[in-house]
């Protein structure tokens, strides 16, 4: 019983992902295995992307403005590029390690319909690449601990000196507990798909405040 069930799942994904491929005028489905682990920290993982409707359902609850700069880390093929440069957002950047996934995100941001942010693909190691420009990072489990480790530090490194708030989105949640290293990150959501796949968003800490001191200051003003 259990395997029929999986199989359905994986045929509805597999609709899910072409219908949606399809209607953007992309092609991003498909798992894509790297070969040995590379990175810093030797555990990038292959490419799998996550569902449309769950990088849908994301982009409403995060709401990005034209003053975001969106990192998509570990970007694949670009289905995550490709939805947020469609937004109103100042920019999309995908970071991926994989030169070869770094060309078909290319290609596939070439041939996107409605497109409305431009968008740069960086071939390289999000732990040593530059993220300060970023005010919303998006991950979809492309490494492990040791590696998502690195780019947190990486990310509170370059925040240190800017005011820029700061979300990032975590799918595929494996290794949410490095987040607890990181006590200027708090969870602002956390709710699991409907193949149990976990989802967290976390935003830092002064943002926040800066959001209720705000709320108190229009609260007094009324």
């Amino acid at each position: 019983m259990l395997t029929v069930a999986y199989r359905f799942l994986c045929v509805v994904r597999l609709i899910e992902s072409l219908v949606g491929d399809w209607w953007m005028n992309i092609r991003t489905s498909g798992a894509v295995h790297l070969g040995p682990k590379r990175g810093l920290g030797q555990d990038a993982d292959d490419y799998q992307t996550s569902l449309h409707v769950a990088i849908k359902k994301v982009i409403r609850l995060v709401r990005p403005g034209e003053k975001d700069v969106v990192f998509d880390v570990g970007c694949g093929k670009g289905r995550v590029i490709c939805h947020f440069a469609q937004q109103p957002v100042r920019k999309v950047v995908g970071i991926e390690i994989s030169e070869h996934l770094c060309d078909i995100a290319r290609l596939n941001v070439s041939k996107l319909r409605n497109k409305r942010a431009p968008v740069e693909i960086i071939n390289g190691d999000a732990a040593v690449t530059d993220l300060s420009s970023g005010t919303i990072y998006y991950m979809n489990n492309p490494f492990g601990a040791t590696t998502l480790r690195a780019v947190l530090k990486n990310i509170e490194r370059s925040h240190k000196q800017v005011t820029n708030g700061v979300t990032i989105i975590y799918m595929n949640a494996q290794f949410a507990a490095v987040f607890d290293e990181f006590p200027w990150l708090e969870i602002v959501a956390d709710y699991r798909r409907f193949c149990r796949q976990r989802v967290t968003i976390y935003r830092d800490t002064a943002m926040r405040k800066q959001v209720v001191v705000k709320s108190h200051e229009l609260a007094d003003q009324e």
